[in-house]
């Protein structure tokens, strides 16, 4: 008898997702550019935000500031930053959303900028990636990580360490205006998250308590179904048949039929209120834990009442 291999374990997850990828690759590309092909000063200018790019036209700089950095470090720092709790986040959400998130962080950090950062240089990708450490924390930051030497922290207090050196080294930086009020104006990549987590947590839950249908109410007990009578085929024995008689076996008929459509009805409707139940229940854990936490039976049901309602 041959014997049975082992079941086949679901692929992992890859480590870095499509949208991190790109993302990474763009602030490294731009940083290899602007030491061998350009001048560091004229890459900078070029892509860097200004407020008077604002009345001189030069309206690509609201975008391209994301991609050039003042120092290697801090490209590296944010790089690090993105590849570490980027792709957990793409993973929850998709690359589609995670993408239009590090925009609107690093447009949270551009209006910052605009309050307190005066005629300073912007650059970098430092609000997206205090974004994505914010998001992470908010989301997951109860969940303990183990780092090197057997420690363990919390991912509350890990994406606070990160934004802290982060920080650190772009105040330190005053090469190009990264350093002082133009780089502390990228914390409002912070509070982009912060309303971003609470609005998506709101979106996913509402989406499919909106796609639940309501429990159809039970017909009255006082209202049973009508019976319709088959058509008598006609003959002289029928024919001589009264009305009364013709009413009472239309009456027993509807009292032969009405326990089985009951029953049918019954049972319909406690599968619908158990299905229901189940609904609500993996709504509310997908509130509190996330999606990602679903069993594969809860993601099942979930497809499932989803398939349901698109043929329905």
């Amino acid at each position: 008898m041959p014997a049975l291999s082992p079941p086949a374990l679901p692929p992992s997850p890859p480590r870095l997702t499509r949208g991190v990828t790109w993302l990474v690759a763009a602030l490294l590309a731009v940083e290899f550019l602007q030491y061998t092909l350009f001048q560091p000063a004229d890459v900078q200018a070029t892509l860097g935000f200004r407020r008077t790019d604002l009345d001189e036209g030069r309206w690509w700089s609201v975008a391209t500031f994301l991609f050039a950095h003042a120092s290697v470090s801090l490209t590296l720092l944010n790089a690090y930053a993105l590849t570490l709790f980027g792709p957990r986040l793409e993973r929850f959400w998709g690359t589609r959303r995670f993408l239009v998130f590090v925009g609107l962080a690093a447009i949270g950090g551009w209006i910052m900028h605009l309050f307190i950062g005066g005629d300073s240089l912007m650059l970098g990708a430092s609000a997206s990636a205090f974004g994505v450490l914010t998001a992470n924390a908010l989301r997951w930051g109860s969940e303990e990580h183990e780092l090197a030497g057997g420690f363990t922290m919390s991912g509350r207090w890990l994406a606070a360490l990160v934004g802290a050196i982060i920080l650190l080294v772009g105040l330190q930086d005053r090469t190009g205006g990264g350093g002082g009020p133009a780089f502390a104006a990228h914390l409002g990549g912070m509070v982009v998250a912060w309303f971003f987590m609470r609005a998506t947590k709101v979106l996913l839950v509402e989406r499919f308590r909106e796609g639940v249908s309501a429990v159809p109410d039970e017909p009255p007990e006082d209202q049973p179904p009508r019976a319709v009578p088959k058509t008598l085929p006609r003959s002289r024995s029928r024919e001589r048949e009264t009305i009364d008689d013709l009413v009472a076996r239309s009456n027993a008929a509807a009292a032969r039929r009405t326990p089985a459509p009951t029953r049918r009805a019954a049972s319909e409707t406690e599968d619908s209120r158990r299905s229901m139940t189940d609904i609500d229940t993996i709504l509310d854990k997908i509130s509190a834990h996330g999606i990602e936490h679903l069993t594969p039976d809860e993601r099942r049901i979930l497809d499932d009442h989803s398939r349901r309602l698109r043929d329905g």
